[in-house]
Protein backbone atom coordinates (compact mmCIF):
# COMPACT_ATOMS: atom_id res chain seq x y z
CA UNK A 1 0.00 0.00 0.00
CA UNK A 2 2.58 2.42 0.89
CA UNK A 3 4.51 1.65 -2.52
CA UNK A 4 1.70 2.49 -4.22
CA UNK A 5 1.16 5.49 -2.63
CA UNK A 6 4.99 6.56 -3.16
CA UNK A 7 4.54 5.39 -6.98
CA UNK A 8 1.44 7.75 -7.18
CA UNK A 9 3.05 10.68 -5.85
CA UNK A 10 5.65 9.89 -8.03
CA UNK A 11 3.51 10.40 -10.83
CA UNK A 12 1.80 13.60 -9.86
CA UNK A 13 5.26 15.09 -9.22
CA UNK A 14 6.16 14.16 -12.64
CA UNK A 15 2.96 15.35 -14.11
CA UNK A 16 3.75 18.96 -12.08
CA UNK A 17 6.81 18.72 -13.69
CA UNK A 18 5.96 18.46 -16.98
CA UNK A 19 3.51 21.23 -16.84
CA UNK A 20 5.88 23.55 -15.13
CA UNK A 21 8.45 22.93 -17.96
CA UNK A 22 5.95 23.51 -20.73
CA UNK A 23 4.28 26.79 -19.20
CA UNK A 24 8.04 27.25 -19.32
CA UNK A 25 8.47 26.52 -23.09
CA UNK A 26 5.61 28.43 -24.01
CA UNK A 27 6.20 31.97 -22.15
CA UNK A 28 10.03 31.94 -23.33
CA UNK A 29 8.41 31.24 -26.76
CA UNK A 30 6.18 33.90 -26.86
CA UNK A 31 8.59 36.72 -25.54
CA UNK A 32 9.02 39.52 -27.40
CA UNK A 33 11.50 42.65 -26.17
CA UNK A 34 9.75 46.29 -25.65
CA UNK A 35 11.21 49.47 -26.89
CA UNK A 36 11.18 52.99 -25.66
CA UNK A 37 8.94 55.17 -28.45
CA UNK A 38 7.67 58.54 -28.30
CA UNK A 39 3.90 59.31 -28.47
CA UNK A 40 1.90 62.74 -28.51
CA UNK A 41 0.56 63.18 -25.21
CA UNK A 42 -2.10 65.88 -26.77
CA UNK A 43 -2.83 66.85 -30.22
CA UNK A 44 -0.63 68.80 -31.94
CA UNK A 45 -1.53 70.93 -35.34
CA UNK A 46 0.84 71.15 -37.71
CA UNK A 47 3.91 74.15 -37.62
CA UNK A 48 3.78 73.78 -33.90
CA UNK A 49 6.95 74.24 -32.02
CA UNK A 50 7.75 70.69 -30.16
CA UNK A 51 7.72 71.47 -26.21
CA UNK A 52 8.38 68.03 -23.62
CA UNK A 53 4.72 68.45 -22.05
CA UNK A 54 3.09 67.37 -25.69
CA UNK A 55 4.87 64.17 -25.42
CA UNK A 56 5.40 60.81 -23.51
CA UNK A 57 7.09 58.22 -23.60
CA UNK A 58 5.89 54.09 -24.10
CA UNK A 59 7.09 50.83 -24.26
CA UNK A 60 5.56 48.59 -26.27
CA UNK A 61 6.39 45.51 -28.51
CA UNK A 62 9.73 46.31 -30.98
CA UNK A 63 7.02 44.43 -33.49
CA UNK A 64 4.83 47.36 -33.20
CA UNK A 65 7.79 50.16 -33.61
CA UNK A 66 7.92 51.78 -36.86
CA UNK A 67 10.88 51.95 -38.20
CA UNK A 68 11.38 55.67 -38.22
CA UNK A 69 9.69 56.22 -34.70
CA UNK A 70 11.31 58.97 -32.48
CA UNK A 71 12.77 56.87 -29.57
CA UNK A 72 13.65 60.03 -26.84
CA UNK A 73 11.44 63.25 -26.12
CA UNK A 74 14.85 65.16 -26.26
CA UNK A 75 15.46 64.06 -30.34
CA UNK A 76 12.26 66.22 -31.08
CA UNK A 77 12.14 69.14 -28.15
CA UNK A 78 12.40 72.43 -29.92
CA UNK A 79 11.87 71.02 -33.72
CA UNK A 80 8.40 71.78 -35.79
CA UNK A 81 5.59 69.65 -36.40
CA UNK A 82 5.66 69.39 -40.26
CA UNK A 83 1.69 67.86 -39.95
CA UNK A 84 -0.59 67.41 -37.74
CA UNK A 85 -0.74 65.01 -35.39
CA UNK A 86 -3.14 63.29 -33.15
CA UNK A 87 -3.05 62.39 -29.34
CA UNK A 88 -1.89 59.31 -29.30
CA UNK A 89 0.07 59.18 -32.15
CA UNK A 90 3.40 57.19 -32.72
CA UNK A 91 6.18 60.36 -33.51
CA UNK A 92 7.76 59.25 -36.84
CA UNK A 93 10.89 61.25 -37.82
CA UNK A 94 9.29 62.15 -41.47
CA UNK A 95 6.72 64.06 -39.22
CA UNK A 96 9.37 66.74 -37.68
CA UNK A 97 11.36 68.80 -39.28
CA UNK A 98 14.03 71.89 -37.95
CA UNK A 99 12.82 75.17 -38.17
CA UNK A 100 15.31 75.90 -41.55
CA UNK A 101 13.49 73.02 -43.22
CA UNK A 102 9.72 74.17 -42.66
CA UNK A 103 8.25 75.58 -45.76
CA UNK A 104 7.24 79.18 -43.95
CA UNK A 105 7.97 82.25 -45.71
CA UNK A 106 9.68 85.22 -42.86
CA UNK A 107 9.93 88.40 -42.86
CA UNK A 108 12.70 90.70 -42.35
CA UNK A 109 10.47 93.57 -40.58
CA UNK A 110 7.92 92.33 -38.13
CA UNK A 111 5.49 95.40 -39.44
CA UNK A 112 5.97 94.16 -43.19
CA UNK A 113 3.34 92.40 -44.92
CA UNK A 114 3.46 89.47 -47.96
CA UNK A 115 2.16 90.11 -51.34
CA UNK A 116 3.06 87.37 -54.36
CA UNK A 117 2.72 87.56 -57.67
CA UNK A 118 2.56 85.46 -60.63
CA UNK A 119 4.98 85.56 -63.27
CA UNK A 120 6.31 84.42 -66.46
CA UNK A 121 10.00 83.55 -67.26
CA UNK A 122 10.83 86.54 -69.54
CA UNK A 123 9.03 88.64 -66.88
CA UNK A 124 11.27 87.62 -63.98
CA UNK A 125 14.92 86.88 -65.67
CA UNK A 126 14.13 83.99 -66.60
CA UNK A 127 14.23 82.65 -62.86
CA UNK A 128 17.26 83.28 -62.09
CA UNK A 129 16.25 85.02 -58.67
CA UNK A 130 16.70 84.07 -55.30
CA UNK A 131 15.49 84.14 -51.62
CA UNK A 132 16.45 87.34 -50.42
CA UNK A 133 17.31 89.17 -52.93
CA UNK A 134 16.27 92.89 -53.56
CA UNK A 135 14.74 93.81 -56.81
CA UNK A 136 12.91 96.58 -58.94
CA UNK A 137 9.79 95.75 -59.71
CA UNK A 138 7.73 97.62 -62.60
CA UNK A 139 4.60 98.70 -63.17
CA UNK A 140 3.69 98.60 -66.85
CA UNK A 141 0.04 100.12 -67.22
CA UNK A 142 -2.36 99.38 -69.91
CA UNK A 143 -3.39 101.97 -72.47
CA UNK A 144 -6.60 102.80 -69.95
CA UNK A 145 -4.85 103.12 -66.63
CA UNK A 146 -2.31 105.49 -68.68
CA UNK A 147 -5.08 107.79 -68.95
CA UNK A 148 -6.26 107.26 -65.69
CA UNK A 149 -2.91 107.85 -64.78
CA UNK A 150 -1.79 111.11 -66.67
CA UNK A 151 -5.32 112.61 -64.87
CA UNK A 152 -3.80 111.92 -61.49
CA UNK A 153 -6.00 108.45 -61.17
CA UNK A 154 -5.14 106.21 -58.66
CA UNK A 155 -1.96 103.61 -58.44
CA UNK A 156 -1.40 102.91 -54.91
CA UNK A 157 0.38 105.56 -52.89
CA UNK A 158 2.63 108.57 -53.60
CA UNK A 159 4.93 109.03 -56.49
CA UNK A 160 7.85 110.74 -56.81
CA UNK A 161 9.10 110.48 -53.20
CA UNK A 162 12.28 108.31 -52.52
CA UNK A 163 11.05 107.18 -48.86
CA UNK A 164 7.27 107.03 -49.48
CA UNK A 165 5.29 103.86 -49.15
CA UNK A 166 4.31 104.10 -53.09
CA UNK A 167 5.81 103.79 -56.35
CA UNK A 168 8.38 106.34 -58.35
CA UNK A 169 6.96 107.64 -61.31
CA UNK A 170 8.61 106.82 -64.43
CA UNK A 171 7.74 108.38 -68.42
CA UNK A 172 5.21 106.44 -70.39
CA UNK A 173 3.29 106.33 -66.79
CA UNK A 174 5.78 103.14 -65.78
CA UNK A 175 6.09 102.89 -62.09
CA UNK A 176 9.08 101.95 -60.44
CA UNK A 177 9.13 99.76 -56.90
CA UNK A 178 12.83 99.90 -55.32
CA UNK A 179 14.81 97.40 -53.43
CA UNK A 180 11.64 95.05 -52.82
CA UNK A 181 12.55 92.27 -51.01
CA UNK A 182 11.70 88.63 -52.75
CA UNK A 183 10.80 86.72 -49.55
CA UNK A 184 9.66 83.68 -51.19
CA UNK A 185 9.47 81.70 -54.67
CA UNK A 186 7.39 78.83 -54.98
CA UNK A 187 6.09 76.25 -57.94
CA UNK A 188 2.86 75.99 -59.08
CA UNK A 189 1.67 73.89 -56.48
CA UNK A 190 2.68 76.54 -53.74
CA UNK A 191 5.60 74.91 -52.70
CA UNK A 192 8.33 76.95 -51.52
CA UNK A 193 11.71 76.40 -53.61
CA UNK A 194 14.77 76.84 -51.65
CA UNK A 195 17.02 77.62 -54.01
CA UNK A 196 16.95 77.62 -57.81
CA UNK A 197 16.30 73.74 -58.99
CA UNK A 198 16.31 73.26 -62.37
CA UNK A 199 13.81 70.51 -62.05
CA UNK A 200 11.03 72.76 -60.54
CA UNK A 201 8.94 75.25 -62.44
CA UNK A 202 8.84 78.62 -60.46
CA UNK A 203 5.57 80.20 -61.04
CA UNK A 204 5.09 82.89 -58.09
CA UNK A 205 6.98 85.42 -56.13
CA UNK A 206 5.96 86.31 -52.39
CA UNK A 207 7.40 89.99 -51.90
CA UNK A 208 8.13 91.58 -48.28
CA UNK A 209 6.20 94.93 -49.02
CA UNK A 210 4.62 97.92 -47.16
CA UNK A 211 1.81 98.88 -46.23
CA UNK A 212 1.21 101.11 -49.92
CA UNK A 213 3.55 98.70 -51.83
CA UNK A 214 0.59 96.15 -51.21
CA UNK A 215 -1.90 98.69 -52.61
CA UNK A 216 0.16 99.20 -55.50
CA UNK A 217 1.06 95.77 -56.36
CA UNK A 218 -2.71 94.96 -55.97
CA UNK A 219 -3.72 98.14 -58.29
CA UNK A 220 -1.10 97.05 -60.83
CA UNK A 221 -1.81 93.52 -61.19
CA UNK A 222 -5.33 94.29 -62.47
CA UNK A 223 -4.46 97.03 -64.40
CA UNK A 224 -1.29 96.40 -66.78
CA UNK A 225 1.23 93.94 -65.85
CA UNK A 226 4.59 93.79 -63.54
CA UNK A 227 8.46 93.07 -64.20
CA UNK A 228 11.38 92.42 -62.48
CA UNK A 229 14.49 94.35 -62.81
CA UNK A 230 17.10 92.66 -61.16
CA UNK A 231 21.18 93.23 -60.53
CA UNK A 232 22.51 89.69 -61.70
CA UNK A 233 23.93 87.85 -58.38
CA UNK A 234 27.12 87.92 -57.29
CA UNK A 235 27.74 91.70 -59.05
CA UNK A 236 27.74 93.11 -55.35
CA UNK A 237 24.92 95.25 -55.56
CA UNK A 238 22.27 92.66 -55.81
CA UNK A 239 22.50 91.77 -51.86
CA UNK A 240 20.66 89.14 -50.60
CA UNK A 241 20.50 90.83 -47.00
Amino acid sequence: MKRVKIVALTMILTAALLIAEVMIVRSVSNYEPVSGVVFAAAKIPEGTVIQAGMLCEKKIPLSMVHTRAVKRTGDIVGKICAVNVEEGEMFLSSKVCGEDEYDIIKVKDGQSRLFSVEFKGDQANGWHLATGQYVDIMFVPDDRSKADLSQGGYAGGSYGDEGGEGAYALSGGVRRLRNIRIAAIMDDRGKLLKDFDKTAVPKYISFEVEKGQDEFLAYAKSNGRLEISAIPLGTGDAGIK
